[in-house]
């Protein structure tokens, strides 16, 4: 019985890499959210949660939710996975977003940059990013922020900015939660 899992959600591949890399660099299993319940997170110390964020949410997190009461003395992680710029304003604005009153200040929260793979987006995503781009191109360009801008200059493009760089505080955090279980013994 391996002490960590990462499951993940993933809409178009981004989230899957990074729970893949997680995976790798801490010798976590690998599963899919959809293929996990509750019995089997039961099983590890330490669970690492991947999803997607759509409109601010993140994909499948609900679930996990619902079973963090049940987790007790297991270690939680979040790894939320956006095309939004990674920054502290942003990743405190989604985990206020996502994370239960109980979870804030004990779970763990980390914001990755995804991509945009329009061609592979559903037309209901598609339809929803022309909203989003509409809404950018009526905003003044000389007060426009970066994001808006680089957004606007990648829209209807396939663009990845996954990196596999960007894990490290997710794996020595993990590391941590190892170390301090392992003491215990």
């Amino acid at each position: 019985m391996s002490k960590a899992v990462v499951v993940y959600q993933s809409k178009y591949g981004s989230t899957e890499k990074y729970a893949t890399w997680i995976s790798e660099d801490t010798g976590a299993d690998l599963r899919k959210a959809k293929e996990t319940n509750l019995a089997k997170l039961l099983e590890y110390d330490t669970v690492i949660y991947c999803g997607g964020l759509y409109a601010g949410g993140i994909l499948g997190f609900s679930r996990m939710k619902k079973y963090f009461g049940k987790m007790a003395g297991r270690h939680l992680l979040v790894v939320a996975v956006g095309a939004t710029a990674e920054g502290e304003k942003a990743r405190m604005e989604i985990e206020g977003k996502n994370l239960t009153p109980e979870m804030k200040g004990s779970v763990p929260f980390f914001l990755l940059r995804g991509g945009l793979n329009y061609p592979r987006m559903s037309p209901l995503d598609r339809f929803l990013m022309f909203l989003l781009m509409k809404s950018a191109r009526s905003r003044n360009p000389e007060t426009m922020d970066n994001e808006t801008k680089g957004f606007i200059a990648t829209y209807g493009k396939t663009v990845d900015f996954t990196n596999r760089r960007t894990i490290v505080p997710v794996v020595e955090r993990v590391a941590g939660f190892e170390k301090r279980q392992s003491s215990k013994m």
